[in-house]
C-alpha cells in the first residue's frame, strides 16, 4: 500500500460509542438472564427465610464486578478464569489479544449498570409504571446491538487501484462502477449512498449506503466526482 491508501477501523476497540452500545446491549440480555435466575431463587427462598442471603449475594455481585471493572482489573480476572477452565479460549495463537476478554467486559458492566437501573426501576419506581420500565430496556438492547454492529466499519479505500475494499464482512467496490455519491456527516460517522451505473440495463451488485470516517466520505466524493 502507499501513501495515497487510506485505512480506517471503527469498532468496539476504537470508538467510544460502539463500545457504549455494545455494552449496553449485550449487558442488558445478560442482566435480564442474571436478574431471572436470582428471581427464582428468591421464589424458592421465600419458604425457607433465607430471601436476605439471596439479596447480600445478588448485591455482593454487582459491587464487587463494579469495583474490578473501576479499578481495572475485571479483565485480568476474567483471563485467568479463562485459563482455569478447560477447553475455553482460543484456539489461534495469532487472534488478536484481549479482544473477546475486552467485550466480555463491557458487556459485564454494562449488565451492572442496567440491572441496577431494572431493579431500582421495579423496587423504587414500582407497580406498572416501575415494570415497564424494566421492561423496556430489552427492546432497547435490540436496538443499541444493532446500531453498534451498523456503525462498524473497517475498509481500505485505494485511490490508485480505484477501489474499496470492506472487512467484516469482506467486499471490494470498484469505483468505476459508481456514477454518483451523496454523503450525510453525523459525528465521527459519515453516511455515504451510492448510486451504480448500469449499463444495459444490467444491475451492479454492491452495498448501496456505507458508514465511514468522514474522510473517507470526502475523499469518495472526490474520486466520483473526477
Amino acid at each position: 500500500m502507499d501513501d495515497h491508501t487510506v485505512r480506517w477501523r471503527r469498532d468496539p476497540s476504537t470508538s467510544p460509542p460502539i463500545r457504549a452500545l455494545w455494552a449496553l446491549g449485550a449487558g442488558t440480555f445478560l442482566a435480564a438472564i442474571v436478574l431471572v435466575v436470582f428471581g427464582r431463587f428468591l421464589g424458592l427462598a421465600g419458604g425457607t427465610g433465607t430471601r436476605p442471603v439471596v439479596i447480600a449475594a445478588l448485591a455482593a455481585l454487582a459491587a464487587t464486578i463494579a469495583a474490578l471493572a473501576i479499578a481495572g482489573d475485571l479483565g485480568v480476572w476474567l483471563e485467568r478464569l479463562e485459563g482455569w477452565l478447560p477447553g475455553v479460549g482460543t484456539s489461534d495463537p495469532e487472534a488478536e489479544s484481549g479482544t473477546d476478554t475486552g467485550r466480555a467486559v463491557d458487556a459485564i458492566a454494562g449488565a451492572v449498570v442496567v440491572g441496577s437501573f431494572m431493579v431500582l426501576s421495579v423496587l423504587v419506581v414500582g407497580g406498572s409504571v416501575g415494570n415497564f420500565l424494566a421492561a423496556l430496556t430489552l427492546p432497547l438492547a435490540l436496538v443499541a446491538v444493532a446500531l453498534s454492529t451498523t456503525l462498524r466499519s473497517v475498509g481500505v479505500l485505494d485511490p490508485e487501484e480505484g477501489a474499496i475494499y470492506l472487512y467484516e464482512p469482506e467486499e471490494a467496490i470498484d469505483l468505476a462502477t459508481v456514477e454518483a455519491i451523496s454523503a450525510r456527516y453525523l459525528g465521527e460517522w459519515a453516511i455515504v449512498s451510492l448510486t451504480y451505473a448500469q449499463p444495459d440495463g444490467v444491475y451492479v451488485p454492491g452495498p448501496r449506503r456505507l458508514v465511514v470516517p468522514p474522510r473517507v466520505a470526502r475523499d469518495l466524493e472526490g474520486m466520483v466526482g473526477r
